[in-house]
């Protein structure tokens, strides 16, 4: 490794601390170092450039998410150490940092490869050249008191009609986040799929639903709205008009996800100790 980028959370003091223990440590082994601190008030994504060998994120989950849809089209790996909460995209929790970094240093992990969501939106005066999502693209009532009235294509072929707090439509990492929650199914990060799932739908037959990652998802508007917002992976917020198409696809870029080579990165073992799932109350 030549140089690695170091991206933290500036709004959360201890991780400064933490990244210039870092930089120290990689300084030491002749690493050069891109120091990026992200935030609400002001980020600094321009430093992140295609020289970069991978990058180390210190803060949640979000701040994982945050740079893996601003990395996703520049091939670079993404490891994540956990200063938030669950942390259940980052790793090592009140673990030592440069041990975490010489993992990587010696080589002792792998490249876990997550597919992620790339979103268009016609007939809308909010656009973007290019918007991704790594774990979900959410389509809710925003501001509005009423329920919204959706149409949802898949290919061109009509599937389904909601009437709706929203839809959540998530790739396999992000089955177990927002989607989990409104009673989406968890999906290996290896299936090649994409769930959906409505939110509060004011219907007994509006199921999730799973498609392959081949499809074309395409969701409409039914009745004029107003308020009603996109978000990609809780961070981005876009509002959408009455008119406005949302088109789904498979991205073209894969985000890399960096897996240290432990027992704690096998899928099982992070939602039975993370979620406690298929665990029984004793």
């Amino acid at each position: 490794m030549k140089t690695i980028g170091l991206v933290y959370n500036a709004e959360k003091s201890e991780t400064f601390e933490l990244v210039k223990k870092i930089d120290k440590h990689l300084q030491v082994n002749n690493i050069k170092t891109i120091t990026c601190k992200v935030g609400i008030e002001s980020s600094e994504w321009e430093k992140l450039n295609n020289k970069l060998d991978l990058v180390i994120i210190l803060g949640g989950d979000g701040t994982l998410l945050n740079t893996g849809r601003v990395l996703s089209s520049k091939d670079i790996p993404i490891f994540g150490i956990n200063t938030g909460h669950l942390g259940f995209l980052t790793e090592g929790k009140n673990a030592d940092v440069i041990e975490l970094t010489d993992y990587l240093l010696n080589n002792k992990y792998t490249i876990d490869e997550r597919a992620m969501l790339e979103v268009t939106i016609a007939n809308s005066k909010s656009h973007s050249n290019y918007m991704c999502a790594l774990n979900d693209v959410v389509i809710s009532r925003g501001t509005s008191r009423k329920m919204t009235h959706l149409k949802l294509n898949v290919d061109n072929n009509p599937v389904a009609d909601y009437v709706a707090d929203g839809l959540i439509i998530c790739t396999p990492t992000g089955s177990t986040a927002y989607a989990l929650s409104a009673g989406g199914a968890i999906m290996e990060p290896a299936i090649e799929g994409i769930q959906i799932v409505p939110i509060c739908a004011h219907s007994l037959t509006s199921r999730p639903h799973i498609v392959s990652d081949k499809r074309e998802i395409t969701i409409t508007f039914n009745k004029p709205h107003e308020g009603t917002i996109l978000q990609l992976d809780g961070q981005e917020t876009i509002t959408l008009e009455s008119e406005a198409k949302v088109k789904i696809v498979r991205a073209k870029h894969n985000a890399k996800l960096i897996r240290l080579n432990c027992e704690e990165n096998n899928f099982y073992w992070r939602i039975r100790h993370k979620f406690h799932f298929g665990q029984t109350v004793s």
